[in-house]
């Protein structure tokens, strides 16, 4: 299946959300398994409301397959079959197959994690075989720490030893994740993201934390010419951050 791509030029947009949990639409606060919030039983349903609502791209993520549950990779098919806009989508690809599995099936691009940071030459080969334009990295930082494992574990990378990893894979695009904020409404890590766009030749999609259209605005306003946009999830759902709206901010940040 031929996936819409996202584009060559770096342009900021609006990620919403989709986290998959068995199947449903759901949230975790800071990433906890057990702080789960449920939204909607129909993903896909989701998934056409943000299309119609103004969004250029979807992010989607697969929680069952980051903490090795029963994963939701049919149901990211789904959405990708149901849109027409670039979906990203990750959570739990540590192998070729799955990811091959994904980008065949109509995913623009992967989000690799936990397999990408313990095993470097896996990530470059991806890099190699699909391409920069279709692999990216996330990198989830608690403090300075970069987690792996559905969160749940510290690898012994710091940020700027990540950032290096990366590179050295060939990886030219990073989903940079506070885990600390991720889900709590509480505002961007802006110093987090400031130093991965100094520190790094990436492009950039911001996560974790976004609850209000103030914190939007806040994001594009680093103006820098690598930052590809921001993720917003939990206010969606919970109707703190208008879509419309948000996706007004792209453009005025555009004009």
């Amino acid at each position: 299946m031929k996936a819409p791509l996202f584009p060559d030029e770096v342009s900021p947009q609006i990620f919403p959300a989709i986290d998959l949990r068995g199947g449903r639409c759901v949230r975790l606060v800071r990433g906890a398994k057990h702080a789960e919030i449920h939204y909607d039983d129909d993903p896909v349903r989701v998934a056409k409301r943000w299309e119609h609502e103004g969004a250029s791209c979807l992010h989607v993520i697969d929680l069952g397959g980051a903490f090795s549950e029963a994963h939701s990779r049919d149901r990211i098919l789904e959405i990708t079959r149901s849109v027409t806009v670039p979906v990203q989508a990750g959570g739990g690809l540590r192998d070729e197959s799955t990811v091959t599995e994904l980008l065949e099936g109509g995913v623009a691009r992967v989000i690799l994690g936990t397999r990408a940071f313990r095993d470097p030459a896996f990530l470059a080969q991806m890099v190699q075989r699909f391409g920069d334009r279709r692999i990216l990295v996330s990198m989830d930082c608690d403090g300075d720490r970069v987690k792996v494992a559905g969160w749940e574990e510290d690898s012994p990378l710091g940020v700027e030893e990540g950032l290096r990893l990366v590179a050295g894979a060939g990886v030219k695009r990073l989903l940079v994740t506070a885990t600390d904020r991720d889900g709590t409404l509480a505002g961007p890590r802006l110093d987090l993201l400031a130093r991965v766009l100094s520190s790094s030749e990436a492009r950039v999609v911001a996560a974790g934390g976004i609850g209000t259209l103030a914190h939007v605005r806040s994001v594009l306003s680093l103006e820098h010419p690598r930052l590809e946009g921001v993720v917003v999830g939990r206010a969606l759902y919970e109707g703190t951050v208008d879509l419309k709206e948000a996706v007004s901010l792209t453009r005025k940040e555009k004009s």
